[in-house]
């Protein structure tokens, strides 16, 4: 399924909503990573626990979209990524919901030029960039990651604070980077000024709180069985689609396509996976089923090409 939508004129301004003392203390401070505003409620996912702190997750008054409060700190965030996170994050009998291909097909439509793929993991769309004809550069937060991906592909791959990057790129690629980021303002705008003027962003990744049949299910099930996750607090928002737009907005991007389409991940790749498995593969296929018919922009991933000002 894919949808387009308008952003609404008033998408930036918060309604009023009741805060426990705790969130108001918060909030005081911070605002919605994606859309701003300042009043936030208690959300859905409760929270979770890593490294014997806890972590809670708040949902926005205007956007929707969830995020965490507090955010994890600079020595949290050190320990959460290394050479094992891809393996620790992904779960075995999921499938990848990344879209290398649409990435592929732009940039092969595309006089070549330098590309940049920020938060570039194995290097494989690097790879792909480089056959393609393009001056490939990857972007790693982790100096080891970097150093690796760079020793197996033998493309150049630095961390974000190398001055080199500034203006380079004719196409930035962030695959499922924004959902990280603690501090959105500061490192998007640092991510995005990699790209020259004019130059292109090419952006996906999840909406774990968009409107769809498998989140609404889960949501449910979470308010009555509340728990505290144990796990690291990788995704710090959980966007929606309005939220994830509003934000690309106000950082000075002109939308030039957006598109939604629900993935199966998290559920599991196939039917057979046990009780549990078998299960939420059902509802997943449920829910796909009716976002393909939604006029609603229902899904959970979007895919957004925009170009800076």
């Amino acid at each position: 399924m894919r949808s387009k939508q308008s952003v609404p004129a008033d998408t930036m301004i918060g309604t009023s909503q009741s805060l426990t003392a705790e969130m108001a203390k918060t909030l005081e401070n911070g605002a919605c990573p994606l859309c701003s505003c300042r009043t936030a409620s208690e959300s859905w996912l409760g929270e979770t626990r890593y490294l014997g702190r806890k972590y809670g997750y708040v949902q926005c008054a205007s956007c929707g979209s969830l995020f965490c409060s507090p955010m994890p700190d600079p020595e949290t965030i050190a320990r959460m990524y290394g050479l094992n996170y891809a393996g620790e994050a992904a779960g075995a009998d999921t499938i990848d919901p990344k879209n290398p291909r649409a990435v592929v097909g732009y940039l092969s439509s595309r006089e070549p030029g330098v590309f940049v793929d920020y938060g570039c993991g194995d290097g494989r769309l690097l790879v792909a960039a480089h056959e393609l004809g393009w001056t490939a550069v990857g972007v790693e937060l982790s100096p080891e990651v970097a150093r690796a991906t760079e020793q197996r592909t033998g493309i150049t791959v630095r961390t974000p604070s190398a001055p080199e990057l500034v203006g380079i790129a004719d196409v930035l690629h962030l695959g499922d980077v924004v959902e990280h980021l603690t501090n959105m303002d500061r490192q998007l705008a640092d991510a995005l000024s990699v790209l020259k003027s004019g130059g292109t962003l090419l952006a996906q990744g999840p909406l774990e709180n968009n409107p769809n049949v498998f989140t609404a299910t889960v949501r449910l099930a979470r308010r009555f069985r509340k728990r505290i996750m144990e796990m690291a607090p990788y995704h710090v928002v959980l966007a929606t689609s309005k939220g994830q737009r509003v934000l690309f907005a106000r950082m000075n991007l002109e939308e030039l396509a957006y598109t939604v389409t629900e993935e199966t991940w998290p559920a599991p790749r196939r039917f057979f996976s046990g009780a549990r498995g078998m299960a939420l593969y059902s509802l997943r296929r449920l829910s796909q089923a009716v976002s393909a018919i939604s006029r609603e922009g229902m899904g959970n991933r979007y895919f957004y090409i925009g170009r800076r000002r």
